[in-house]
């Protein structure tokens, strides 16, 4: 323990109404009690904190003459000190309990927040004999999972892919799919057989090279329900002729297949590590352009993989931090890059650069069609939804820069009015809301995180209205349990679209997903019918607008409600390179590197 520590346990315990300055009372015994020792190892323990100008310490001698004990260092100064120290060492989850337990009614957790802010981003530190450039970021949300089996949320989906391959990859630049894992690939006329052609030297992170069987045991594995299961439901066999090709055979035709193939979901993992160590997802192995080092309640560190076959990163390693949700509240600027995950205003330094880009997604609101009561009338849905106005919304929600949806994703048509005044949609919403038979019945609308801001706003107008609004506020863990999922009327929830087409395909066909979840039998059949005719065009446009189709049947028929999309901010330093925001929000790291 710490002097820091236990001068701040003695202070709470003997001088929290009085302050330091003051001479205090105390004897031996109280002292013990309060640091859980001996007498003899108080006498040593105040020893050392006068030693350290800490306290002034006056032995009490002779019958009847207490001892006294003067604090000389500020509280709140000495737990700051003590949280900052605690917080080189990587320990920020202890940092953070500090702040708890003995700045209860003060500023410091703001303060060191704001210290933290200092050490985030890129930075060149001293390793033994060696520069290395680190770019050090915070998280509001752990890392649930590496496993690309169980990919629910963005931030994991975007760390995965820093750890592994997939077989191909799409460059949204060129809107092209280019090679990744494997250099070349063909496929025959039915769109049923793609056949894929492994690269040469590819190396996992433990040094063994890159086979076929890889591929075949991280496809095979994703079979069933879990998160990523969906991808394979289609797939009949999958084959190898040698170690670097693989033969890949459908049921029916999937002329989207290559983009499903890019996903974080379907990245190739080393099948003897994994099959022999079920340990493996806490200390995984790829081989992406970084490598794994460790992985703590308090962080996740990850280095450049050397041998990296497209590539050796700039960097040489990444740290990710968890904060605590709350504390994002007090980001304002950091030395030298700068992720913003909620559109917040930011203080931006002088001439450094600020790109701004629009979230590849969408704010909702799903309609649990399982559950009885009014939500079962398309009335009550649609008088809901014209309730809501979204320009109205956008401007009352200041925390972020967002604008009107009229669809899941973002374009200059984004929303438009239905033609009407908001006198006249009022009037609309009453009729429907009559001819619904609602009567007062509670609806209750499930969220978390950032978007309680905008439940709460929901809540207010609904009510003003008469609709009965109660907000259940999750965790984003907690939200998936099947006892919130089933029982809530409604989820407001936003949905990245990393890869387009595929994320729209698997909001209606992944385990779990709220929208999947919440749509009724009939929706469910027809919207997979619609997808597998999807899959069959071969032609883009064609695909697209009978993706189309379903989006418009949703909206029209009020099975979910498109809110707003999000703007997002990625502020960095000039003098730092090859920053880019990739489909799924985040930095690409591979590409960042410093201009000295």
């Amino acid at each position: 323990m710490l002097n820091e520590e236990r001068y701040l346990i003695l202070y709470s315990k003997v001088a929290e109404s009085d302050g330091e300055g003051i001479p205090l009372e105390v004897s031996l015994e109280q002292l013990s009690e309060a640091l859980f020792c001996t007498q003899r190892n108080v006498k040593l323990i105040l020893r050392k904190l006068e030693e350290n100008g800490l306290i002034k310490w006056s032995a009490g001698r002779g019958r009847g003459n207490r001892s006294k004990i003067t604090f000389l260092a500020n509280k709140d100064e000495k737990l700051l000190q003590l949280a900052e120290m605690t917080a080189l060492k990587g320990e920020y989850k202890q940092a953070f309990e500090f702040i708890q337990m003995y700045g209860d009614g003060t500023s410091v957790r703001q303060h060191f927040v704001e210290w933290m802010n200092s050490q985030f981003g890129y930075k060149t530190v001293q390793i033994d004999d060696s520069e290395a450039d680190i770019l050090r970021l915070p998280v509001y949300k752990p890392l649930l999972t590496l496993d690309p089996k169980e990919l629910y949320y963005s931030f994991c989906a975007h760390m995965v892919k820093q750890l592994f391959d997939c077989l191909v990859q799409y460059d949204r630049q060129s809107q092209k799919i280019v090679p990744s894992l494997a250099h070349a690939w063909e496929c025959d006329a039915s769109g049923k057989e793609w056949s894929f052609h492994l690269r040469r030297g590819v190396l996992f992170h433990h040094g063994r090279e890159l086979v076929a069987e890889d591929v075949i045991f991280s496809i095979e594995r994703l079979r069933g329900s879990a998160a990523s299961g969906w991808f394979v439901r289609s797939i009949s066999s999958i084959e190898s002729e040698n170690s670097r090709s693989v033969t890949i055979k459908l049921d029916k035709p999937n002329w989207l297949f290559l983009r499903f193939l890019c996903s974080s979901g379907l990245s190739i993992i080393p099948h003897e590590l994994v099959k022999q160590d079920e340990r493996f997802w806490q200390h995984p192995v790829g081989t992406g352009p970084f490598r794994f080092v460790s992985w703590t309640v308090d962080r996740f560190k990850m280095e450049a993989n050397p041998h990296y076959f497209q590539g050796r990163a700039h960097l040489d390693g990444v740290v990710i931090v968890t904060m605590p949700e709350d504390t994002h509240i007090y980001t304002k600027s950091w030395e030298k890059l700068l992720v913003e995950r909620d559109g917040k205003e930011i203080q931006v330094e002088k001439n450094w650069n600020n790109m701004e880009y629009l979230d590849n997604g969408c704010n909702l609101l799903t309609w649990n069609m399982s559950n009885e009561g009014p939500i079962q009338s398309q009335s009550f849905r649609k008088a809901v939804d014209l309730l809501i106005d979204r320009r109205f919304m956008t401007e009352e929600l200041t925390e972020r820069t967002e604008f009107p949806a009229y669809g899941f994703f973002p374009n200059k048509n984004s929303y438009v009015d239905v033609g009407c005044t908001d006198e006249h949609k009022y009037e609309k919403a009453m009729q429907l809301l009559l001819e619904s038979g609602y009567c007062g019945e509670k609806i209750v609308i499930a969220t978390y995180g950032k978007h309680v801001p905008s439940a709460l706003w929901l809540e207010k107008v609904l009510t003003a209205y008469g609709i009965n609004v109660e907000i259940q506020v999750e965790t984003f863990l907690s939200i998936r349990e099947p006892e919130v999922l089933n029982r809530v009327d409604c989820i407001l929830f936003c949905n990245i679209f990393a890869e387009d087409e595929v994320c729209m395909i698997e909001m209606f066909e992944q385990n779990g997903n709220f929208i999947k979840e919440h749509l009724d039998k009939e929706m469910k059949v027809w919207v997979k019918e619609k997808i597998d005719s999807a899959l069959m065009c071969k032609d883009p446009i064609d695909r697209w607008n009978v993706l189309m189709e379903i989006e418009i049947k949703l909206r029209e028929e009020t099975h979910l409600l498109f809110l707003t999309h999000t703007k997002m901010n990625t502020i960095y330093n000039p003098s730092i390179k090859g920053v880019s925001v990739n489909s799924l929000g985040w930095v690409d790291f591979k590409d960042v590197w410093m201009e000295k």
